[in-house]
């Protein structure tokens, strides 16, 4: 499994319409063959600063897909989403 995690840092003022953007492409992402899932997070400290973090069995299909998805999001973004693909080493889960 291959971790896709895209930075992205959305102009101020528009993270409501990126985030509704997002909700539309997303059903893109996840309609790819090889996608698991797809989350979308939000940094506490600076809410301008998204994260989304979706899983692939290989991260060829991802490769191809990320030009449609900017296309969807790309008008409220600072600047290109930072991509990079992680495998997973460990993974804890704690009671709460």
């Amino acid at each position: 499994m291959i971790l896709t995690i895209a930075e992205i840092r959305v102009r101020p003022g528009c993270d409501e319409a990126f985030v509704a953007a997002h909700r539309d492409g997303a059903g893109r992402i996840l309609a790819t063959p090889g996608c698991r899932s797809a989350r979308l997070t939000r940094s506490v400290e600076d809410p301008d600063r998204f994260l989304v973090i979706s899983e692939w069995d290989c991260p060829l299909p991802h490769e191809e897909h990320l030009s449609g998805w900017s296309a969807v999001v790309g008008e409220y973004l600072q600047a290109p989403a930072v991509v990079e693909h992680h495998t997973q080493v460990l993974h804890h889960r704690g009671e709460i």
